[in-house]
């Protein structure tokens, strides 16, 4: 995509999200922008850390820290899976993340995927970017 005639700012997304490592999403609730906001900060700092893991930083000062937001990373799923839930909206848990089994039973599994199918037919998802169910 030639980005030539895009302002700027918009000029950057795109180049941004030709990158290999970048997931794109459409932002639809202020809570999600502002856990955005903190991940970007948190996976520069993150980044920081385990690369210079003994060399600038203690581990004994550094790991702690990690497990801590791992906590946090684990509240944060759950908390999503029960909201999801409770919305009827499909949650898949991110990879190691696995949900207790009061959550995300697979009773609601069809009226998962009927508001799924809905969800994609309101935002003109063709089918080919989403995953097969």
């Amino acid at each position: 995509m030639s980005t030539e005639n895009l302002d700027p700012r918009t000029a950057k997304k795109v180049s941004l999200a030709q990158e290999r490592n970048s997931r794109v999403m459409v932002v639809r609730a202020n809570d999600t922008h502002r856990v955005l906001d903190i991940m970007r900060s948190a996976d520069r700092a993150i980044r920081i850390l385990r690369a210079n893991l003994i060399i600038r930083f203690k581990p004994e000062d550094v790991i702690p820290l990690l497990e801590e937001y791992q906590k946090a990373i684990e509240v944060l799923h759950l908390v999503t899976a029960k909201l999801c839930e409770k919305a009827g909206v499909p949650y898949t848990p991110p990879r190691g993340l696995e949900l207790p089994p009061a959550v995300g039973s697979s009773e609601e599994a069809k009226e998962e995927k009927k508001v799924d199918e809905l969800m994609d037919a309101a935002y003109g998802d063709d089918g080919k970017t989403s995953k097969k169910k």
